[in-house]
C-alpha cells in the first residue's frame, strides 16, 4: 500500500523517496522495530487506509535540525510529514482535519515541545494551504541545506505553536 502511494504521481513529485519493498523496509522499518524514534500511522477514513502521517522531535535528528535552524524553529519541537495517498481523496478538505488531529494529539504526546515545524515544497499550494487552514504561520522561505531529494528547491517552513493554557 505504502510502495502504492509512494509512487503514485501525485505523491511522487513531493515525496521524492523510492516506493519499491525493499527501500520502503530500509527506510520505515527502523520505525516499525523501535530503532528510530520516530512515530509512523496510517491515515483511515471510516476503515479505509488513506494516508500516512509522521512524527518525530527535531533534537532527536540534529542534522535536520540544524537544517531548520536558518527559520528560527524552536530547539524542542516536533515535526510532521504527512501524504494523503488516494489521489480522489486530495482537494476535498481533508488535510486540515488530519493535520488538526494529529497535532493536538502530538502535544498531548510531547508535553515538553514548543512547537510543530513543518517543511513544505513552495509549490505544494495543496498542503501549505491545509496547514494554514490548521493554524500554522509560514516563518521562513527559501533553499534548505538537507541530503533529502524530497527537500530540494524553494520551501516554506511552516511552525504552529503549542496553544498557551
Amino acid at each position: 500500500m505504502l510502495s502504492e502511494w509512494l509512487s503514485s504521481p501525485h505523491v511522487r513529485v513531493w515525496w521524492r523517496e523510492e516506493s519499491d519493498p525493499d527501500s520502503i523496509e530500509e527506510r520505515y522499518g527502523p520505525v516499525v522495530d523501535g530503532m528510530d524514534p520516530s512515530e509512523v500511522f496510517i491515515v483511515e477514513r471510516g476503515e479505509q487506509p488513506i494516508g500516512l502521517i509522521q512524527r518525530y522531535k527535531l533534537d532527536d535528528n540534529p542534522a535536520w535540525q540544524s537544517a531548520l535552524s536558518v527559520a528560527g524553529t524552536p530547539q524542542n519541537a516536533a515535526g510532521i510529514d504527512y501524504l494523503i495517498g488516494v489521489e480522489q481523496l486530495t482537494g476535498i478538505g481533508l488535510g486540515p482535519k488530519v493535520i488538526n488531529r494529529f497535532v493536538r494529539e502530538t502535544w498531548t504526546r510531547y508535553p515538553d515541545i514548543a512547537a510543530v515545524v513543518v517543511n513544505i515544497s513552495a509549490d505544494n499550494r495543496r498542503s501549505w494551504r491545509a496547514l494554514e487552514q490548521a493554524g500554522f504561520r509560514r516563518a521562513w522561505s527559501g533553499a534548505l541545506v538537507s541530503d533529502d531529494p524530497s527537500d530540494e528547491g524553494f520551501n516554506y517552513v511552516y511552525v504552529l505553536n503549542r496553544p498557551t493554557p
